[in-house]
């Protein structure tokens, strides 16, 4: 049976509780990797910024240093000597509509944190501090997403570090996303609390409740719902994934009761901290995310029903492409780079799907032991495919009704996908006899994690080499330096990520590495496991 099959299978009893120090090493590097690309964009991109979507953003922080809470119609600073970046971006649209805070439909965490460089903006005396600062919030928050990404990796499959850092790189891999972070948006800070949400509840089904990490997803999920709605439907799913599963495993009353009280506390801290704004958004706006009002302010067009845009494969084909695909290499042979490594990791899982079905009835007749539980890797993966399908309607929704999508829209998706393409190809490589099941996985991950590193650095040295040729590199000379010595220890960081697993080799091997056959050795695993949550 393959790793993908090993996967969907129930956790064996001596997985280990926290990945290792060496694991936690590589999934930081490759997380600092990722931010350091982003914190470039922050820092030499801070007198260049989009006026349309960035002025809003940093105006609502600056409404809230204020003591106000904006709405949609409340107009963006217009302070030439505070905000002289954010108030001629507004006078150059054409229209007044965009000279709005139209991003004052979200929940306030992101740009309460921005509030702070807001008041260091004013004491300094130096207005592009308030763009840089809030940009480099954004940067971090997306390395924090790609070390998490790699955290849940190693919850569903603890037994296999290889696929948590593949995991991770494929996270850093997409330079689109990289560029995107670096500006003045909330996205990644929501998908980043978002996956503490995620990996928050399948720690507590695979090592059990505690109050601690209780504590954990409750004020984890608070941060998602209070930075961005998709965060909401995150919290909602890890609550009903979380009752469902204890529910399953303890099918008494004291286990019901249990299990409504648990999930109660996890949905319900956010909903008290944070739902008085949505009720406030229907109130103002008619629906919970004003949604409606802001198509029908900015006059979208309706372009094809819902149904024509859920059903168009070369629409939903092209926006995945262009995760990795900056505008400037767009039609080149890099398309068909990111669709083979997607076919191969997809075929890897069709397979690993397949023998995890051959061997269901093998598995039934050698083991006898209580009613079988969803596994907490079962759990993961149907969390993060739920939760993506509905965002993914929600998009099609927005883009039938005239909306534009953006690709950093599609960032909510990226630990699903991540996961699934590095278990694929990790499928792969199992299926080849060759060594220790644990070191070859650990080979393959290393390199093909350089490549998608080297990939992703490439594809932003392009993007940066455009931006410098257009003259859109315009951040002071005094503090340039910085920005290059960012992107010097990101590139050390990458070195070492993709390194280390090759010459650090663990002292023992608790986890199998010693199983010369990924078919044997993944059923012994399977079996030891059957009948466990």
């Amino acid at each position: 049976m393959s790793h993908a099959a090993a996967v969907l299978s129930a956790e064996p009893t001596d997985a280990p509780a926290r990945p290792s120090a060496r694991l936690v090493t590589v999934l930081a590097l490759l997380a600092a990797f990722a931010a350091s690309m982003s914190l470039y964009v922050a820092t030499t991109q801070a007198l260049s910024y989009h006026a349309r979507d960035e002025g809003p953003n940093a105006s609502y922080a600056i409404a809230l240093h204020g003591g106000d809470l904006p709405t949609i119609d409340t107009p963006v600073a217009q302070d030439p000597e505070r905000f002289p970046q954010i108030t001629q971006g507004a006078n150059r649209e054409e229209f007044d509509r965009h000279r709005l805070i139209w991003t004052a439909n979200h929940p306030p965490l992101y740009y309460l944190l921005g509030v702070p460089w807001v008041a260091l903006a004013d004491a300094l005396d130096s207005p592009q501090v308030l763009i840089a600062g809030m940009r480099a919030m954004s940067a971090l928050a997306y390395g924090a997403l790609v070390f998490l990404v790699g955290l849940i990796a190693f919850e569903v499959t603890p037994r296999r570090p290889a696929a948590a850092m593949l995991a991770t790189a494929i996270t850093a891999s997409p330079a689109v996303l990289a560029i995107a972070a670096g500006f003045i948006m909330n996205d990644s800070l929501s998908v980043a609390a978002s996956s503490l949400t995620v990996l928050a509840t399948l720690r507590i089904l695979r090592l059990g409740v505690t109050r601690n990490r209780m504590l954990v997803m409750a004020v984890a999920g608070t941060l998602a719902a209070a930075t961005k709605a998709p965060g909401v439907i995150t919290v909602i799913m890890c609550g009903a994934a979380l009752g469902v599963t204890l529910l399953l495993r303890d099918r008494t009353w004291k286990g019901f009761v249990r299990a409504t009280w648990l999930t109660a506390i996890a949905t319900g801290a956010p909903g008290l901290a944070i739902g008085w704004f949505y009720v406030r958004n229907i109130v103002l706006y008619g629906d919970a995310t004003a949604s409606s009002a802001l198509l029908s302010r900015y006059q979208r067009v309706q372009v094809d029903t819902w149904f024509e845009v859920m059903t168009a494969p070369r629409f939903w084909h092209g926006w995945y492409d262009h995760l990795w695909v900056p505008l400037q290499l767009r039609g080149t042979s890099l398309h068909w780079v990111i669709d083979a490594i997607t076919f191969v990791a997809l075929l890897g899982l069709a397979l690993g799907v397949v023998a995890r079905l051959r061997d269901h009835g093998r598995e039934r007749g050698l083991v006898v032991s209580a009613p079988r539980v969803p596994s907490v890797a079962t759990v993961g993966l149907l969390v993060l495919i739920a939760h993506a399908f509905v965002i993914v309607v929600n998009l099609a929704q927005f883009r039938s009704g005239g909306g534009n999508p953006h690709e950093r829209y599609l960032m909510t998706v990226m630990p699903l996908v991540a996961i699934v393409l590095s278990v694929g190809l990790l499928a792969i490589v199992d299926a080849v006899p060759w060594g220790e099941i644990r070191r070859r996985e650990e080979i393959a991950a290393a390199v093909v994690s350089a490549f998608l590193v080297g990939l992703a650095a490439a594809t932003f040295a392009v993007w940066v080499q455009t931006q410098i040729g257009l003259g859109r590199d315009p951040m002071l000379p005094e503090i340039r330096p910085a920005a290059y010595v960012i992107l010097l220890i990101g590139a050390l960081c990458a070195l070492a990520a993709v390194g280390l697993p090759l010459v650090w080799r663990p002292r023992g091997d608790p986890s199998g590495a010693g199983m010369r056959s990924s078919g044997t050795g993944s059923a012994l695993l399977a079996l030891r496991g059957a009948g466990r949550g």
